[in-house]
């Protein structure tokens, strides 16, 4: 955690905004004060708030997080540096990340060593193209490749705040969503290892697959699919974290979770822009402050203040575990298949071969993301500039017609169907045409 600066608020240009800036300070506290359960998993990054004049730091948070070093940036902008005896590892996706490295860093790369460092890429060649359109699901969206790579970005540095380490696994049960592709490469980018599967899957199976793969923290689709899922998952997982990539958290069933932090899509999207825009800063130390006095209520204690030794920089290398995707498990449980950067790689590198794409060629996206036939088709289509657009079974036929697509990449079974459906037609207007 050494030199890591989380979650800063800028404060008002003016006297008047202070007391509401005091008080977002008091909503984010009381945030980060529900997630204090599973502080003792948190070895990474924490979020401090503090008030113009003092830092506030509950007595709970410096019982349960024993050692700890504090530093804060200037005072104008209002930023904590939390640090331990550890130095923080930071694996990075070397070219997606190459902007954040230390600028004197060899680590940074202009070749592809990760699944996400395509974004990097594809943000340079195609960044004001549209990249997905999502018409289905609330809000609908629509990014171009230059947000999406941010957003990815986003989620990623998001992930670190909340605490999930390198190598770590995370399970993503959801379908097809723009959100689903941003969570998917934000894991991925921060070195930990996605564990994917369907929201359409029996609980029990989803159970053996979070138990079997040693996930640490839940990524779903909405409150009413995790529901679903609670009364099982509160008493036979073990959860540091649940994300809800739609929806609202008002709409979880209550007493479920049992203390698990909750975080909405939007919260780990703008803890990790907060984020990245201190770590940038904390690369800077020449403003650092002597002391910050930790206050509850008539609880007072001085902390001395050390010079970070900043983080130590890491990259994911192609070998490195990017994905565990479940069989179907029609012969016994699911069992998991190992795929690493340098699979999905090859994949994207070689796709063009058959499908030879360009650049603002549309896609329809309808089989299961987390497949893998689907998954490393949409990363190849990215790649060259290519607009992607998620569909459903249900809204395949019209959407077929209102977005003519290039591409569609499914099946036998679905080809089959719409086969059959072009017969049908033709039929109805050949009696059509006759009986006229």
């Amino acid at each position: 955690m050494s030199g890591t600066s989380i979650n800063p608020i800028k404060p008002p240009s003016s006297s008047a905004s202070w007391n509401c800036y005091y008080c977002s300070c008091e909503t984010r506290m009381a945030t980060l004060l529900s997630s204090t359960s599973s502080f003792n998993y948190y070895n990474q990054s924490l979020h401090f708030l503090f008030s113009p004049s003092k830092l506030h730091c509950p007595r709970i948070l410096v019982s349960k997080l024993p050692g700890l070093r504090f530093r804060v940036s200037s005072p104008y902008k209002s930023r904590v540096f939390c640090e331990s005896k550890e130095g923080q590892i930071r694996r990075c996706s070397p070219l997606l990340e190459k902007a954040s490295l230390p600028s004197n860093s060899a680590l940074a790369s202009d070749e592809w060593k990760t699944v996400p460092d395509i974004w990097r890429s594809s943000a340079e060649k195609h960044g004001d193209r549209v990249a997905v359109v999502d018409p289905y699901h609330d809000p609908p969206s629509t990014m171009t490749y230059k947000q999406l790579e941010q957003e990815i970005l986003d989620f990623t540095e998001g992930l670190r705040v909340i605490g999930v380490n390198p190598e770590e696994k995370v399970a993503l049960f959801a379908d097809n969503s723009c959100r689903w592709l941003v969570a998917d490469q934000g894991i991925m980018a921060m070195g930990a290892i996605n564990v994917v599967r369907g929201s359409r899957s029996a609980v029990e199976e989803l159970l053996h697959i979070y138990n079997h793969s040693e996930s640490v923290g839940l990524v779903v689709d909405n409150p009413e699919f995790f529901n679903r899922l609670a009364g099982t998952f509160s008493s036979k997982a073990t959860m540091r974290f649940l994300v809800l990539l739609w929806g609202e958290k008002a709409c979880l069933s209550s007493g479920e979770t049992h203390g698990v932090p909750i975080f909405s899509y939007k919260e780990i999207i703008e803890l990790g822009r907060e984020s990245r825009v201190a770590h940038i800063d904390s690369h800077d130390t020449s403003k650092l402050i002597n002391h910050v006095q930790v206050s509850d209520n008539n609880y007072s204690n001085w902390l001395n203040v050390i010079p970070g030794q900043g983080c130590k920089y890491e990259i994911i290398g192609s070998d490195d575990i990017a994905t565990i995707v479940y069989t179907s498990g029609t012969t016994g449980n699911p069992k998991g298949v190992m795929l690493t950067h340098k699979n999905l790689l090859h994949q994207i590198e070689n796709f063009w071969d058959v499908v030879p794409t360009e650049a603002g060629d549309r896609f329809l996206s309808m089989l299961p993301t987390w497949h893998v036939y689907e998954r490393a088709c949409e990363y190849f289509t990215f790649t060259h500039g290519s607009e992607q657009v998620y569909t459903t079974v249900r809204n395949l036929k019209d959407d077929l017609r209102h977005y003519q697509p290039q591409y569609l990449i499914s099946v036998p079974l679905v080809y089959e169907t719409l086969y059959r459906y072009v017969l049908w037609i033709s039929s109805m207007l050949i009696n059509h045409l006759r009986l006229s």
